[in-house]
């Protein structure tokens, strides 16, 4: 992420915002790239400056491992990517039931 600079787009805010271009520097893809997973559902942008939770990066490397590794398309890459948030959420939802 960029130093603090409370000219940048994301200075002041709560929870830190990546610029494109950092999520694309971070994940080690070019912009298009990210962009494509914009238009797939599989990351968000957030408000009018189209910034991103830091967390994104993680989906966006998820996706270039099933590319890379399994051969996987981008469509197929945002179905899978989807399928693995839905598992994870049922695994804690599941994890505080046994809890309490």
């Amino acid at each position: 992420m960029t130093p603090h600079n409370p000219d940048h787009p994301h200075a002041g805010t709560e929870r830190s915002l990546l610029t494109l271009q950092e999520v694309a520097l971070r994940a080690g893809v070019d912009t298009v790239f990210v962009r494509r997973l914009v238009e797939l559902g599989v990351i968000e942008v957030q408000g009018e400056q189209q910034l991103f939770v830091c967390e994104v990066t993680l989906r966006v490397q998820r996706c270039v491992r099933l590319q890379r590794d399994l051969g996987v398309n981008p469509e197929g890459a945002a179905v899978i990517i989807e399928l693995l948030a839905q598992i994870e959420a049922l695994e804690h939802e599941l994890r505080s039931l046994r809890r309490g």
